[in-house]
Protein backbone atom coordinates (compact mmCIF):
# COMPACT_ATOMS: atom_id res chain seq x y z
CA UNK A 1 0.00 0.00 0.00
CA UNK A 2 2.99 2.27 1.10
CA UNK A 3 4.71 1.52 -2.44
CA UNK A 4 1.68 2.48 -4.31
CA UNK A 5 0.79 5.20 -2.79
CA UNK A 6 4.74 6.58 -3.46
CA UNK A 7 4.13 5.75 -6.59
CA UNK A 8 1.01 7.50 -7.43
CA UNK A 9 2.61 10.61 -5.56
CA UNK A 10 5.80 10.18 -8.10
CA UNK A 11 3.58 10.44 -10.88
CA UNK A 12 1.89 13.47 -9.58
CA UNK A 13 4.72 15.50 -8.67
CA UNK A 14 5.82 14.66 -12.80
CA UNK A 15 2.21 15.69 -13.94
CA UNK A 16 2.70 18.79 -12.06
CA UNK A 17 6.28 19.62 -13.14
CA UNK A 18 5.32 18.59 -17.05
CA UNK A 19 1.86 20.91 -16.91
CA UNK A 20 4.30 23.48 -15.38
CA UNK A 21 6.78 22.95 -18.39
CA UNK A 22 4.42 23.14 -21.14
CA UNK A 23 2.52 25.77 -19.50
CA UNK A 24 5.57 27.83 -19.34
CA UNK A 25 6.32 27.06 -22.75
CA UNK A 26 2.98 28.09 -24.16
CA UNK A 27 3.91 31.25 -21.96
CA UNK A 28 7.07 31.51 -24.14
CA UNK A 29 5.38 30.74 -27.37
CA UNK A 30 2.76 33.34 -26.72
CA UNK A 31 5.60 36.06 -25.78
CA UNK A 32 7.57 35.01 -28.52
CA UNK A 33 4.48 35.90 -31.29
CA UNK A 34 3.36 38.75 -29.29
CA UNK A 35 7.05 40.16 -29.72
CA UNK A 36 7.21 38.93 -33.36
CA UNK A 37 3.80 40.54 -33.93
CA UNK A 38 4.95 44.30 -32.41
CA UNK A 39 8.26 43.60 -34.66
CA UNK A 40 6.60 43.16 -37.91
CA UNK A 41 4.05 46.18 -37.47
CA UNK A 42 7.96 48.53 -36.63
CA UNK A 43 8.99 46.75 -39.79
CA UNK A 44 5.81 47.95 -41.76
CA UNK A 45 6.22 43.86 -43.09
CA UNK A 46 4.28 40.98 -42.32
CA UNK A 47 5.68 37.59 -43.21
CA UNK A 48 4.00 34.91 -44.51
CA UNK A 49 6.43 32.61 -42.72
CA UNK A 50 7.22 34.00 -39.07
CA UNK A 51 10.16 31.19 -39.36
CA UNK A 52 12.21 33.16 -41.77
CA UNK A 53 12.13 36.11 -39.34
CA UNK A 54 12.49 34.16 -35.53
CA UNK A 55 15.64 32.48 -37.76
CA UNK A 56 16.80 36.32 -38.79
CA UNK A 57 16.94 37.20 -34.93
CA UNK A 58 19.09 33.89 -33.86
CA UNK A 59 22.35 35.15 -33.13
CA UNK A 60 25.23 32.39 -32.69
CA UNK A 61 25.30 32.77 -28.90
CA UNK A 62 21.87 31.34 -28.78
CA UNK A 63 22.36 28.21 -30.55
CA UNK A 64 23.80 24.69 -29.22
CA UNK A 65 28.08 24.48 -29.27
CA UNK A 66 27.49 21.91 -31.26
CA UNK A 67 26.42 23.83 -34.19
CA UNK A 68 30.08 24.69 -35.44
CA UNK A 69 29.18 26.44 -38.65
CA UNK A 70 26.60 28.67 -37.90
CA UNK A 71 23.92 26.81 -39.62
CA UNK A 72 21.33 27.70 -36.52
CA UNK A 73 21.99 31.01 -36.13
CA UNK A 74 21.24 34.21 -38.50
CA UNK A 75 24.75 33.59 -40.40
CA UNK A 76 23.71 32.40 -43.14
CA UNK A 77 20.78 34.73 -43.60
CA UNK A 78 22.95 37.46 -43.18
CA UNK A 79 25.32 36.60 -45.98
CA UNK A 80 21.94 36.47 -48.02
CA UNK A 81 20.84 39.58 -47.12
CA UNK A 82 24.33 41.53 -47.53
CA UNK A 83 24.44 40.23 -51.24
CA UNK A 84 20.38 41.59 -51.79
CA UNK A 85 21.72 45.07 -49.59
CA UNK A 86 24.51 45.49 -52.34
CA UNK A 87 22.12 44.50 -55.12
CA UNK A 88 19.88 46.94 -54.09
CA UNK A 89 21.81 50.02 -52.59
CA UNK A 90 24.03 49.96 -55.97
CA UNK A 91 20.51 50.22 -58.44
CA UNK A 92 19.13 52.60 -56.30
CA UNK A 93 22.65 54.92 -56.32
CA UNK A 94 22.86 54.58 -60.02
CA UNK A 95 19.52 55.76 -60.64
CA UNK A 96 19.63 58.63 -58.54
CA UNK A 97 22.48 60.06 -59.40
CA UNK A 98 23.16 59.85 -63.10
CA UNK A 99 26.15 62.32 -63.54
CA UNK A 100 28.19 60.09 -60.70
CA UNK A 101 31.31 58.66 -61.89
CA UNK A 102 31.96 54.88 -60.50
CA UNK A 103 34.60 56.04 -58.20
CA UNK A 104 31.73 58.25 -56.82
CA UNK A 105 29.03 56.04 -56.70
CA UNK A 106 31.16 53.57 -54.83
CA UNK A 107 32.62 55.42 -51.97
CA UNK A 108 28.61 56.76 -51.43
CA UNK A 109 27.88 53.19 -51.19
CA UNK A 110 30.78 51.84 -49.08
CA UNK A 111 28.74 55.07 -47.00
CA UNK A 112 25.41 53.49 -47.00
CA UNK A 113 26.01 49.87 -46.55
CA UNK A 114 28.78 50.39 -43.69
CA UNK A 115 28.39 48.76 -40.13
CA UNK A 116 27.41 52.05 -38.70
CA UNK A 117 24.86 53.43 -40.98
CA UNK A 118 23.21 49.98 -40.68
CA UNK A 119 23.76 49.72 -36.59
CA UNK A 120 22.08 53.15 -36.31
CA UNK A 121 18.80 52.40 -38.52
CA UNK A 122 18.84 49.11 -36.48
CA UNK A 123 18.78 51.07 -33.19
CA UNK A 124 15.98 53.20 -34.30
CA UNK A 125 13.64 50.27 -35.12
CA UNK A 126 14.99 49.01 -31.33
CA UNK A 127 16.07 45.89 -33.34
CA UNK A 128 18.38 44.74 -30.67
CA UNK A 129 15.20 44.55 -28.60
CA UNK A 130 13.88 41.24 -30.45
CA UNK A 131 17.14 39.75 -30.89
CA UNK A 132 18.30 36.31 -29.39
CA UNK A 133 21.20 36.34 -27.14
CA UNK A 134 22.60 33.64 -25.28
CA UNK A 135 23.70 34.38 -21.61
CA UNK A 136 27.36 35.58 -22.32
CA UNK A 137 26.07 38.05 -24.81
CA UNK A 138 23.07 39.60 -22.77
CA UNK A 139 25.67 40.61 -20.02
CA UNK A 140 27.52 42.32 -22.22
CA UNK A 141 25.38 44.35 -24.11
CA UNK A 142 24.70 42.61 -27.19
CA UNK A 143 21.79 44.25 -27.93
CA UNK A 144 23.42 47.90 -28.16
CA UNK A 145 26.48 46.91 -30.29
CA UNK A 146 26.23 48.11 -33.83
CA UNK A 147 28.28 45.27 -35.66
CA UNK A 148 25.96 42.61 -34.12
CA UNK A 149 22.81 45.41 -35.12
CA UNK A 150 24.12 46.10 -38.34
CA UNK A 151 24.49 42.10 -39.08
CA UNK A 152 20.60 41.75 -37.58
CA UNK A 153 19.30 44.21 -40.02
CA UNK A 154 20.93 42.42 -43.31
CA UNK A 155 19.43 39.07 -41.69
CA UNK A 156 16.24 40.26 -41.40
CA UNK A 157 16.55 41.73 -45.54
CA UNK A 158 17.69 38.36 -46.45
CA UNK A 159 14.42 36.76 -44.17
CA UNK A 160 11.98 39.49 -46.56
CA UNK A 161 13.50 38.11 -50.00
CA UNK A 162 13.19 34.53 -48.99
CA UNK A 163 9.75 35.48 -48.07
CA UNK A 164 8.31 37.54 -50.67
CA UNK A 165 11.28 38.28 -53.32
CA UNK A 166 12.57 41.54 -54.18
CA UNK A 167 10.26 44.20 -54.62
CA UNK A 168 9.41 44.05 -50.84
CA UNK A 169 13.29 43.86 -49.72
CA UNK A 170 13.36 46.85 -52.26
CA UNK A 171 10.64 48.55 -50.36
CA UNK A 172 12.04 47.78 -46.85
CA UNK A 173 15.03 49.50 -47.85
CA UNK A 174 13.38 52.78 -49.43
CA UNK A 175 11.47 52.95 -46.01
CA UNK A 176 14.18 52.93 -43.61
CA UNK A 177 17.44 53.46 -45.88
CA UNK A 178 17.10 55.19 -49.03
CA UNK A 179 15.28 58.60 -47.68
CA UNK A 180 17.81 58.92 -45.77
CA UNK A 181 20.71 59.05 -47.80
CA UNK A 182 21.19 62.68 -48.00
CA UNK A 183 21.22 63.26 -44.26
CA UNK A 184 23.79 60.39 -44.10
CA UNK A 185 25.93 62.35 -46.71
CA UNK A 186 25.70 65.49 -44.97
CA UNK A 187 26.46 64.38 -41.88
CA UNK A 188 29.98 65.20 -41.05
CA UNK A 189 30.38 62.54 -38.13
CA UNK A 190 30.35 60.07 -41.19
CA UNK A 191 32.84 61.28 -43.61
CA UNK A 192 36.00 59.34 -44.19
CA UNK A 193 38.79 61.36 -43.38
CA UNK A 194 41.50 58.32 -43.66
CA UNK A 195 40.03 58.50 -47.54
CA UNK A 196 39.96 62.23 -47.99
CA UNK A 197 44.08 62.87 -46.69
CA UNK A 198 44.53 59.60 -48.95
CA UNK A 199 43.21 61.44 -52.01
CA UNK A 200 45.20 64.63 -51.44
CA UNK A 201 48.67 63.26 -50.77
CA UNK A 202 48.42 60.80 -53.90
CA UNK A 203 46.64 63.54 -55.67
CA UNK A 204 50.10 65.52 -54.73
CA UNK A 205 52.85 62.66 -55.27
CA UNK A 206 53.50 62.45 -51.50
CA UNK A 207 52.29 58.68 -51.40
CA UNK A 208 50.32 56.76 -48.51
CA UNK A 209 49.79 58.60 -45.23
CA UNK A 210 51.46 57.34 -41.85
CA UNK A 211 50.03 56.76 -38.78
CA UNK A 212 51.77 56.22 -35.61
CA UNK A 213 50.26 56.12 -31.83
CA UNK A 214 52.02 58.66 -29.61
CA UNK A 215 50.53 57.39 -26.27
CA UNK A 216 47.85 55.20 -24.83
CA UNK A 217 46.59 56.24 -21.17
CA UNK A 218 43.67 55.33 -19.23
CA UNK A 219 41.93 51.92 -17.79
CA UNK A 220 41.51 49.32 -19.71
CA UNK A 221 37.72 49.47 -20.03
CA UNK A 222 38.40 53.65 -21.03
CA UNK A 223 41.41 53.40 -23.08
CA UNK A 224 42.28 56.79 -24.65
CA UNK A 225 44.68 56.64 -28.08
CA UNK A 226 46.61 59.65 -29.26
CA UNK A 227 47.31 59.05 -33.26
CA UNK A 228 49.99 61.54 -34.98
CA UNK A 229 49.51 61.30 -38.68
CA UNK A 230 51.95 62.01 -41.31
CA UNK A 231 52.00 62.67 -45.27
CA UNK A 232 55.54 62.33 -46.53
CA UNK A 233 57.37 62.58 -43.15
CA UNK A 234 55.94 65.83 -42.26
CA UNK A 235 53.21 65.59 -39.42
CA UNK A 236 49.83 67.62 -40.09
CA UNK A 237 47.93 66.39 -36.56
CA UNK A 238 47.08 64.34 -33.62
CA UNK A 239 44.09 63.07 -32.90
CA UNK A 240 42.44 60.97 -29.60
CA UNK A 241 40.00 58.43 -29.81
CA UNK A 242 39.13 55.63 -27.14
CA UNK A 243 40.19 52.85 -30.25
CA UNK A 244 43.20 53.24 -32.80
CA UNK A 245 40.44 54.05 -35.45
CA UNK A 246 38.58 56.28 -34.27
CA UNK A 247 42.11 58.27 -33.37
CA UNK A 248 43.19 57.86 -36.64
CA UNK A 249 40.02 59.14 -37.58
CA UNK A 250 40.17 62.17 -35.49
CA UNK A 251 44.13 62.95 -36.80
CA UNK A 252 42.93 63.32 -41.03
CA UNK A 253 40.49 65.03 -40.00
CA UNK A 254 42.73 67.47 -38.27
CA UNK A 255 45.35 66.66 -41.72
CA UNK A 256 42.85 67.79 -43.86
CA UNK A 257 42.69 71.07 -41.63
CA UNK A 258 45.90 71.65 -41.99
CA UNK A 259 46.64 70.47 -45.47
CA UNK A 260 49.50 72.22 -47.85
CA UNK A 261 51.43 71.17 -50.40
CA UNK A 262 53.58 73.55 -50.21
CA UNK A 263 54.30 73.52 -47.00
CA UNK A 264 55.22 69.91 -46.89
CA UNK A 265 57.50 69.73 -49.85
CA UNK A 266 59.13 73.14 -47.43
CA UNK A 267 59.32 70.50 -44.53
CA UNK A 268 60.80 67.95 -46.63
CA UNK A 269 63.50 70.27 -48.09
CA UNK A 270 64.51 71.19 -44.43
CA UNK A 271 62.57 74.61 -44.81
CA UNK A 272 59.96 74.25 -42.25
CA UNK A 273 60.16 72.71 -38.53
CA UNK A 274 56.52 70.54 -37.41
CA UNK A 275 55.02 73.77 -37.25
CA UNK A 276 52.37 72.27 -39.33
CA UNK A 277 51.28 69.43 -36.47
CA UNK A 278 47.73 71.04 -35.07
CA UNK A 279 46.77 69.58 -31.92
Amino acid sequence: MEATTHLLLSESMILHKLLGFFGASRHLRKNCNESLDELQLSLHYRFRDTGLLQKSLTHKSCVSPDDKIGLMSNERMEFLGDAVLNCLVTEHLYKIYPDRSEGQLSKIKSLIVSRKILGEIALSIKLGKYLLFGNSEIKSGGEQRLSILSNAFEAVLGAIYLDNGLEPSRDFLKRFLFCRIDTFLEDSDNINYKSKILELSQRDGFGFPSYSVISVSGPDHAREFKIRIQVAGTPLGEGIGPNKKIAQQNAARKAIETYNKELILSYNKGEKNNELVSH
